[in-house]
């Protein structure tokens, strides 16, 4: 009977000791898979896809605000806002109105260049994700007082609304610059399909963006209201994307890829000799969430600009490449397909798509749809090689004079057109539309890929400058497009002869 009690007692004993490793098991099994996959560097998946969407929303993120804003501009801002009541009653549009695009373009893409140079250079306390997490904050405070003014009567203040809407436009452009350069630079750290994620987000944007202004136009009863509602659409996902941020930084694959940077960094740092900061920063950020102590100096501008060149030796083409991609894109991205006017020999109009319905379709919707799908393609098909890219990248420029010698500006133009049929110009930009999503995808995939793992990060940085220098170059060339169509021609406006 003893025996039995003894033998009942060990095997209580074992049974207890056995539960309580099984719970342990099941409670810190993902911290378990997870050191395995760290020491037998095995990556573990992303379960559900969390990152891959994480990335998807601040692509889409990133570009919300810009985009709300520049799509309500016509109808908001020059059509409703800066409009003025002369003393006879008559409603015209102020000079603010007359030029509000132009400015807006200068407003925008100016402090977001400039951000995002200093952004490479300047040493910033604390990781990429404080650096993404302050400017989402600052987007929403930004977005927030702009929702508010949509509420506001500003007929009274017409000049002072101009100058806080052109202040609130460069403060948010700023703030874009910083998100969007340190995003490439957090996405650097992981499999090219992820850097992807944020050009394919960008491009999705554009495409509801277009959605939501053209079921506007149908249903909406009050501009303010279709204002109001944009803006908030934005300041949700805005806020969507700071609350992502913290969920980002507990999943394990986040973890391992992050940890995996580091250790590169830790290696190369060994082996070089090198007196630059860990490989695990960049210009003051951590990638591993941690602060940086007094233990590793910071670099000096000397070393950085040593490791930027080092860096740009490698990738020079691709910064070519992407620069010229958004160059050649928003040279005829919107300003000259947005004037592109449907032509009719009985002058009248008889297209399918509705008269007030033709440039939001064709233009807006049409591109941010095409260089969606482009993005996406890219996820499955990436040619040609880094090393051949650039052909097909330079070709694009012919786009510039193919569309500017379509319909455009014909009320204006002092040049032939050569293409009046309007499905022409419909071929011309889907191509520019899908080779300006997939280009773009497969640059910045291919770019974390040329260099060493411990220089991915600062290779996505630099390309993400090149990609906003690129814009900014192809809103400038915009000026001298209108001014050669308009006055470079031999003939008078509405003069021009048919070559078709």
């Amino acid at each position: 009977m003893k025996l039995s009690v003894n033998v009942a007692s060990r095997f209580a004993q074992h049974f207890l000791i056995l539960l309580c490793m099984t719970m342990t098991m099941m409670f810190f099994q993902n911290q378990i898979f997870y050191l395995i996959g760290m020491i037998l560097d095995k990556p573990p998946k992303d379960k559900y896809k969390a990152v891959y969407f994480i990335l998807l929303l601040h692509g889409i993120g990133v570009l919300m605000p810009w985009n709300m804003f520049i799509t309500i501009a016509p109808s908001y801002y020059v059509d409703y806002k800066f409009v003025e009541v002369s003393a006879d009653g008559m409603v015209h549009k102020s000079d603010y109105a007359l030029h509000f695009l132009s400015y807006l373009g200068l407003a925008s893409q100016i402090p977001t260049l400039l951000l995002n140079l200093i952004n490479l250079f300047v040493q910033i306390k604390g990781d990429l994700r404080r650096r993404i997490s302050f400017s989402l904050l600052i987007l929403a405070i930004i977005i927030l007082v702009t929702l508010i003014f949509t509420l506001i009567n500003t007929s009274h203040m017409i000049s002072a609304f101009f100058f806080i809407t052109m202040t609130t436009v460069v403060l948010l452009n700023a703030a874009n610059g910083v998100y969007q350069g340190s995003l490439y630079g957090l996405t650097a750290n992981f499999p090219p399909q992820y850097t992807n994620a944020l050009i394919l987000g960008n491009n999705i944007c554009g495409t509801f963006v277009s959605v939501v202004n053209i079921v506007t136009l149908i249903v909406a009863k009050s501009v303010w209201m279709a204002a109001f509602f944009y803006f908030l659409m934005s300041l949700l996902t805005v806020s969507a994307c700071f609350g992502s941020i913290f969920l980002l930084q507990k999943l394990d694959f986040y973890k391992y890829h992050m940890r995996k940077t580091k250790k590169h960094g830790d290696k190369n740092e060994h082996e070089e000799g090198q007196h630059l900061q860990r490989i695990n920063t960049v210009d003051g950020a951590t990638m591993d969430g941690t602060e940086m102590t007094g233990v590793v100096p910071k670099a000096g501008l000397k070393a950085k600009l040593k490791l930027y060149f080092q860096v740009s030796k490698k990738i020079w083409i691709q910064c070519f490449n992407v620069w010229c991609v958004f160059f050649v894109t928003l040279t005829v991205f919107p300003v000259v397909m947005a004037d592109i006017k449907y032509y009719s020999k009985s002058g009248k109009y008889d297209f399918f798509i509705a008269e007030k319905l033709f440039t939001p379709v064709t233009t807006y919707l049409l591109f941010n749809f095409f260089a969606a799908a482009g993005s996406f393609l890219a996820n499955f098909v990436q040619w040609p090689s880094p090393k051949w890219l650039i052909v097909p990248v330079t070709a694009r420029i012919a786009l510039i004079p193919l569309l500017m010698f379509c319909y455009f500006r014909p009320e204006y133009r002092t040049w032939n057109v050569w293409f009046y049929s309007v499905w022409v110009y419909i071929i011309f930009a889907v191509i520019m539309s899908i080779t300006s999503g997939y280009f773009s995808s497969i640059i910045m995939m291919y770019v974390p890929r040329i260099v060493e793992p411990s220089k991915s990060t600062v290779a996505s940085m630099i390309a993400a400058f090149f990609l906003i220098f690129g814009i900014t170059c192809g809103i400038m060339f915009t000026f001298f497009v209108s001014w050669f169509i308009d006055n470079a021609g031999i003939y008078n406006p509405g003069g021009f002869d048919t070559i078709m």
